[in-house]
């Protein structure tokens, strides 16, 4: 397995504000994506819901998931794989304000505010990655 680490990653994907993909079975079998924000830490990805939020039950039935991480914008680049996921609940506001301070900088806000308010309900998710596949079609997007 390739390790996953965040200057790999910021060297794939320049935009360091974009979600993260990440990919379920629901309990009826249906596959689903929903899009999170994430960070890295110790070769895992970690990110922050809700406890009461429908992927927790998801994810705790099935562990299993895909995940992409990329710009939306050409060339396209970034990483995608596969892994097996855990629910960490005495770890989700502590994940919740390293992603706040990512995603929404030190600078208060009424979404920072809301989401500060609701973190002792935070669970976090903590993506094991299993495979991963870094990309880049720079090359064969060189003027698009």
């Amino acid at each position: 397995m390739q390790k996953l680490s965040p200057h790999k990653l910021d060297s794939m994907v320049h935009d360091k504000k974009i979600p993260i993909r990440l990919a379920f079975i629901k309990p009826d079998g249906t596959p689903n994506v929903i899009s999170l924000w994430y960070e890295i830490e110790n070769e895992k990805i970690f990110c922050a819901t809700q406890k009461t939020a429908k992927i927790v039950s998801y994810l705790k039935n099935n562990p299993k998931c895909g995940f992409e991480i990329a710009a939306d914008k050409p060339p396209y680049k970034g990483v995608r794989g596969d892994g097996a996921v855990k629910i960490i609940e005495e770890k989700g506001a502590e994940i919740l304000e390293t992603l706040m301070k990512k995603y929404l900088g030190e600078k208060e806000s009424t979404l920072s505010k809301f989401l500060r308010d609701n973190s002792k309900s935070e669970v976090a998710i903590e993506i094991t990655p299993n495979k991963l596949f870094n990309y880049d079609y720079s090359k064969r997007m060189k003027d698009a």
